[in-house]
């Protein structure tokens, strides 16, 4: 703390002095010479000076003189010089004149007057020091802003990129509709290839394109989203590769856009598609060195970071800043060890040194990996290194530019799937189709071999070497009947009579069947949820599903095992799979057998594919069973596992229908009418023949046709007909649309529809009965006791074009 400096060596003035500002609690010094109180002014003890007139001969004044001349402007030391007169003399002025801030007090002075003058001295001295420390602030303040101000003009004039800010301004064209160029750098003629562009407009720069760059700048300004984007400036014939990004506040209306002249790279791009791998290389590491500035400017929206050889960052941009502290907990800068930062996680760090040490060895790849705190989040990223090397090309550090490729990844895993499955329904569509036209050329090979042979067994009965043969025969027709069923199932093709059915009950009904199929050894276990919704499903068909699922089963579990039939309701609230979104009843069968492996379970629905031995499958259980409920507008899905056993579910769409009664117990046929004239329809003359043997054994008198030509010819003739039976797939003229003409020619005639499929077009022979082919004698006189069951009257042609002239 500065206090007063007493420079009276005579008597006991300086005694005095000292006792009064004492006493006043003025701190203060005796001093015997100039010599002493000049080094208490060095030292910054003394803010004041008290001097008698007499202490200061010429020798001690010039001393105290040099002192001060050497002191900064602001300083200004208070001297109160103790004079023996009154008044002004000439001596005292010559003192004011040389020391400058001179206080003349007479002797002898009062108390109060000495200690009231050193006080407004030593705070006189205080206000002095306050200026300085300010004046010294101030210099150092404009002296940093003089150093940054010129690092940074030498970075803006001396950095390669072009580099402007424009200023959006209202125009004729509307608000925003025109930009200024208010600040560019010399870079900025180089590679746009336009001079002089401070104070200009672009609309009178590029009038044909301004628009176009108005809309991308403006977007910029609007959102405050940094972009990056190549362009062609027409204007110049230029490429130019650009970033821009808004300058805060929005208020400014400015946007800065850095950028460089590439029409050297797209040329070489250009060249590049019709030179090989080796050339491409050499173009890539030709461009490397002149994107490194433009590539990590930190207004880019690609992660971008520069690591030294120590795994330090050397640079950062800010969308890189921000990601890495979301996935990882910490945020990077300059300097710090990207390892010791992610020592928390040690897998995650293991996992980046791996990666970084390949780039900082010297290698430029693409490396794509998933990164991110399992507790906090995980992302796939798409990482592009590059190596900054020395003069002499060793590799010095090393830097990447990273995408978030998550969601590109899901798309293409989505993609892959979707055309798996696009793939295997081609497949299937294919095999039904195949299966299909197959099914229905051996049924109607089929059809007059089951014919005959009834025929021959009735006729032979009492033969019992013949008997047998026939019987031996038939069995193995009608087995080649049930195989060409499955096929026409497998292909979706059968005859389906769907009917809202409590899938509950159902399988309910079925324990016993199912367990006298699969044997003792093997438990069934029954699972079946209350209250379950209908399904719309033909019940012997789903019966013989889950019977085929069921000895599948137990081909699987040879050394015994357990069976379990589970059916609960299951809700889907998105498309999965082949499923839309609703309600459905879910009906899996569970066992605990060999299980399969992923090939065979892709092949498991494949017709006449099988495990089992030669002769011990068909290799059509699953087939008709996956095109069963896809008939259904339902879905089979299969899961398995070697050794630990197979489930298959059956998904069938619930109905919001109540659920009909089911009954096992087989209807009795309607007893047979009197004998009528049948018309038969069938271009296949070995079925027309074999069908009207049968119709005639039954005791009807039968007219043939090989057409629906022909057919119809005969109804519009005199013949008497009762009822016409034709096939469905014909030439020129579906069965179908036969007896909706012949309707128009007999009204209300009845019919009967044979196929040997029943792919019928959506509303052909509504109502219609219908017979499937291979049929025997027996079903086929059940189906015809059941049409001429009906009381309606025997129509003669003659009589309805009777009654038509009578009306």
């Amino acid at each position: 703390m500065e206090g007063v400096a007493i420079l009276a060596p005579a008597g006991r003035d300086a005694r005095v002095i000292a006792g009064i500002l004492a006493s006043a609690a003025v701190a203060c010094a005796e001093h015997r010479g100039v010599a002493s109180v000049v080094a208490g002014l060095g030292a910054g003890e003394v803010g004041a000076l008290v001097v008698t007139e007499e202490s200061l001969p010429e020798s001690e004044l010039a001393v105290l003189e040099a002192w001060l001349e050497r002191q900064p402007p602001w300083s200004d030391l208070p001297i109160m010089l103790l004079a023996r007169r009154q008044g002004l003399s000439p001596s005292h002025a010559r003192l004011m004149t040389r020391l400058g801030n001179v206080t003349v007090l007479e002797r002898p002075i009062h108390p109060s007057t000495l200690v009231s003058s050193v006080r407004a001295a030593l705070r006189a001295r205080a206000r002095q020091h306050l200026a300085e420390l300010h004046v010294e602030e101030l210099a150092r303040e404009r002296g940093a802003l003089r150093d940054s101000e010129a690092r940074y003009r030498t970075l803006f004039s001396s950095m390669d990129e072009g580099f402007c800010v424009i200023e959006f301004l209202d125009g004729p064209h509307g608000p925003l509709s025109d930009y200024v160029h208010v600040e560019a750098n010399e870079a900025y003629a180089r590679h746009a290839g336009i001079e002089n562009v401070v104070g200009r407009k672009v609309r009178d720069m590029v009038p044909d394109e301004a628009d176009g760059w108005i809309e991308l700048y403006g977007e910029v300004l609007r959102t405050g989203k940094p972009i990056r984007f190549e362009r062609e400036l027409v204007a110049t014939s230029r490429h130019l590769e650009l970033a821009a990004f808004r300058i805060e506040p929005p208020s400014r209306r400015q946007v800065a856009v850095l950028f460089q002249d590439v029409t050297p790279r797209k040329r070489a791009e250009a060249s590049l598609r019709e030179l090989n791998e080796t050339l491409e290389r050499r173009v890539a590491e030709t461009m490397a060195e002149r994107k490194i500035l433009a590539d990590i400017v930190d207004g880019t929206d690609a992660l971008v970071q520069v690591l030294d050889r120590s795994y330090r960052w050397l640079a950062v941009n800010k969308a890189s800043r921000d990601e890495f502290e979301r996935i990882f907990g910490v945020r990077p800068r300059p300097g710090a060890s990207m390892l010791d930062m992610l020592d928390g996680l040690p897998a995650q760090r293991e996992a980046l040194r791996a990666v970084w040490a390949r780039a900082l060895a010297g290698e430029e790849f693409t490396h794509v990996a998933e990164l991110g705190d399992p507790a906090r989040d995980r992302r796939h990223y798409e990482m592009k290194f590059n190596v900054l090397r020395d003069a002499e090309g060793r590799p010095v550090a090393a830097y990447q530019f990273v995408h978030d490729v998550t969601e590109r990844l899901r798309d293409q895993q989505r993609l892959a799937e979707a055309t798996a499955r696009m793939h295997e329904m081609a497949k299937m569509e294919t095999l039904g189709q195949l299966t299909g036209g197959v099914a229905h050329d051996f049924n109607n090979l089929l059809t007059p071999i089951v014919g005959a042979l009834d025929l021959l067994r009735r006729n032979h009965s009492a033969d019992p070497r013949s008997e047998r043969l026939i019987s031996g025969a038939l069995q193995g027709a009608e087995r080649a009947a049930l195989l060409v069923q499955r096929l026409l199932t497998f292909a979706r093709r059968q005859h389906l009579e769907p009917h809202a059915i409590d899938v509950g009950a159902l399988v309910a009904g079925m324990r016993d069947m199912v367990q006298r199929s699969i044997g003792p050894h093997i438990p069934v276990d029954l699972r079946i949820q209350p209250g379950l919704p209908a399904a719309r499903v033909d019940p012997n068909q789903l019966e013989l599903a889950v019977l085929n699922l069921a000895v599948n089963a137990r081909d699987a579990m040879s050394g015994g095992g357990r069976l379990v039939v589970d059916v609960n309701e299951a809700t889907l609230e998105r498309r999965a799979g082949g499923l839309e979104p609703g309600r459905y009843v879910r009906l899996a069968v569970r066992d605990t057998g060999a299980g399969m492996d992923e090939a065979t379970l892709k092949r498991a629905v494949e017709p006449f594919f099988t495990t089992k031995g030669l002769g011990k499958g068909t290799g059509l259980g699953l087939s008709m069973v996956h095109g069963l409920v896809a008939q259904l507008g339902g879905e089979l899905r299969l899961r398995s596992t070697p050794g630990q056993g197979t489930t298959a579910e059956l998904w069938l769409p619930a109905t919001e229908a109540a659920a009909i009664r089911l009954s096992h117990a087989a209807g009795e046929a309607p007893a047979q009418p009197r004998q009528a004239t049948i018309l038969l329809v069938d271009d296949e003359e070995l079925v027309r023949s074999a069908a009207a043997a049968m119709l005639q054994d039954m005791g009807h008198r039968v007219i043939e046709a090989g057409s629906a030509a022909a057919a119809l010819a005969v109804l519009r003739s005199e013949a008497r007909v009762d009822a016409l039976v034709t096939d469905y797939l014909m030439p020129q003229m579906r069965g179908s649309a036969l007896i909706a003409e012949a309707r128009g020619i007999v009204p209300d005639l009845p019919a009967l529809l044979v196929t040997g499929y029943a792919e019928l077009g959506e509303g052909e022979a509504t109502g219609v009965p219908r017979l499937a082919k291979p049929f025997r004698e027996a079903d086929f006189a059940r189906e015809m006791a059941r049409l001429l069951a009906r009381e309606e009257t025997v129509v003669r042609l003659a009589d309805v074009r009777a009654s038509r002239a009578d009306s």
